[in-house]
């Protein structure tokens, strides 16, 4: 290959390369995508329960209740473990205050029955199905067990990622109905 044409090659490449990196910096920098911080106002969604209901955060936020959002996996050992004590406290108490919400992210029917099947009793609380995603990246969930609070005025109020206690599980409930 001639010397010239090689230059020009050389040029092309470096050209298209810097084109690209300016592409994906300024789609980066121009997204609309943020993650929900404590203090931020929770992003609405409307999701359909393992019973067929559609659950909307709005609307428990709206009846004046705190709303405990629990992303989980059935893979998950720790949102195994996490999930009796929720259940637990969640049955033990008068909960017209809040309501906890366990958000499955994009598993199917099947593999969640078979899951709350190897529980030691059945749960309570509202499972909701998180097909798409949607709510989960809304989120910007990460590792799972995630747990976050959203208080009556529909504000993020406290977030963990990683496994519950069930001191912790007090505590999100008392952040979400202050």
């Amino acid at each position: 290959m001639k010397r010239g044409t090689r230059n020009i090659l050389r040029v092309s490449i470096i050209v298209t390369v810097a084109v690209l990196i300016g592409i994906t910096l300024w789609f980066n920098l121009t997204s609309d995508n943020k993650t929900v911080a404590v203090g931020d106002e929770a992003v609405d969604f409307q999701l359909t329960t393992m019973e067929g209901e559609q659950i909307r955060l709005s609307e428990l936020t709206d009846e004046g209740k705190g709303v405990i959002l629990n992303f989980w996996g059935t893979w998950c050992k720790p949102c195994r473990e996490e999930m009796p004590d929720m259940n637990d406290i969640y049955t033990a108490d008068d909960n017209d205050e809040y309501e906890i919400v366990a958000v499955n992210v994009a598993e199917n029917e099947q593999q969640i029955k078979q899951f709350i099947s190897g529980l030691e009793s059945d749960l309570e609380f509202p499972i909701a199905l998180d097909k798409t995603r949607d709510v989960t990246e809304a989120y910007s969930i990460g590792p799972l067990p995630t747990t976050i609070a959203v208080n009556q005025e529909g504000t993020v109020v406290k977030k963990q990622e990683y496994q519950l206690t069930h001191e912790d599980i007090l505590a999100f409930i008392e952040n979400a109905t202050e």
